[in-house]
Parts: C-alpha cells; structure tokens; sequence
C-alpha cells in the first residue's frame, strides 16, 4: 500500500517536504491556513486542506491517523506549532515530526512526544558553512557523536591515481563508493583509478574527515 503523509504549514519547507514526497511517488496531504499558499500547491499534492492549524475539530476531520507520519511544519509561530503537536500527538498520529524554531521550542515538542524534530535553518548553516571551508565538499550528513557523512570532489590533479594513493587514514574514515554521475561503484577496490567528476563517498571521524579534505 502506497504510503502517505500530512504537512501542516505549507511554508517554504513544508512546501518543498511536501513536493519532495509527491516527486516519490507517496501521497501528500497539506494543510494550511492561508487560503493563498494551500491554493498555489493544490494542483501538485494529492490533497490540500484550508484549515487553522490549532483547531482541534478541524484536524480531527482529516483523519490524522491514517497517515504514516505527520510533520508540523508552522513557521515562526512557536505557540501554535506547540498547539498543533499537542493536538495532532493526541490525536494518534502514527508518528509526529515537527519543524523545531528554538532550543525551548525542541524541548517542548520533545516533552509533548514528537518523534522527529527537525532543525532546517540550523542544519542549513552547517551544510554552507562546510562547504564555504572545504569548496570539494559537495555534501555531509552529521550521524551524531562527531561521526560525518561526506561527499567530496577530488581536484582534477589527482585524475588517474588509484584511491590507494590518497592518503586515506583507514582507522578514521571508511571510504564507502565512488559515484560518477549516476554510476555508484560500492566498496571500490584500492587500485581503482580516478576519473575526471568522481566524488568520493566517506564516513568516519570529523577530524579526521576535515585534514583528508584538505589535501584534495
């Protein structure tokens, strides 16, 4: 059965969650109190839904519960986002995600039970300020406990040298795939030569990550 999703607050990131899962092939249900932003997604989404966001009845109607997961996306508003995950959490969502503005707007989500809290804007800033450090990181993703995902662009000067040859401290980074284009070649052998646009995918410690990007 085709999964399916709630976005409540159809703002800049509710509106690209929103999009990103139609683009998946799941179907999306959003919901919005401004009459403006709800029309000029309906065309795109399976459902949208004009309804204030903190109104229990009005949530009650859209049978929250039969959604795999529900992410309260409000803006800046931090007492109705707070309302909203109270409302949607008693209503026997399936899972909670919700969209945290403040560290005093995660702790309040978290004590009223939401499963995910996500930090878009904090998250955001990480990503750009890495890559304004490191312009060969394409992408990293913090898997807690100073462990990083990371994606890198090896300089064209390395073209034709095996991965062997890169300096790789194998006690701090495990090098995953080399992708190239929509190739992605796993666990790729040491002798395996570099071509022009690989990027390496990596894994391991950010110290140790950080120094081998910088050789690059």
């Amino acid at each position: 059965m085709k999964k399916q999703f709630a976005i409540i607050g159809l703002g800049a990131f509710g509106e690209a969650v929103a999009l990103e899962l139609m683009r998946l092939g799941y179907d999306v249900l959003g919901v919005d109190c401004n009459e403006e932003k709800a029309n000029r997604i309906a065309d795109n989404l399976t459902q949208t839904v004009i309804a204030d966001a903190t109104d229990e009845e009005a949530l009650r109607e859209l049978n929250l519960e039969r959604f795999d997961a529900v992410l309260v996306a409000i803006g800046e508003d931090i007492e109705a986002s707070t309302l909203c995950t109270m409302i949607v959490r008693s209503l026997d969502a399936k899972e909670v995600w919700v969209k945290a503005i403040t560290d005093i707007h995660h702790r309040i989500v978290q004590k009223l039970g939401a499963d995910r809290i996500l930090h878009p804007e904090y998250e955001m800033g990480l990503r750009a300020a890495q890559s304004m450090a490191h312009p060969n990181m394409l992408d990293y993703i913090s898997l807690g406990d100073d462990y990083f995902l990371i994606e890198l662009r090896p300089g064209e000067q390395l073209e034709g040298r095996a991965l062997a040859d890169l300096g790789i401290d194998r006690d701090k980074i495990h090098l995953l795939a080399v992708k190239h284009g929509p190739e992605l070649m796993l666990a790729p052998a040491p002798e395996h030569l570099l071509r022009r646009n690989d990027h390496l995918i990596l894994v391991g410690d950010e110290d140790a990550l950080r120094r081998f990007a910088e050789t690059l």
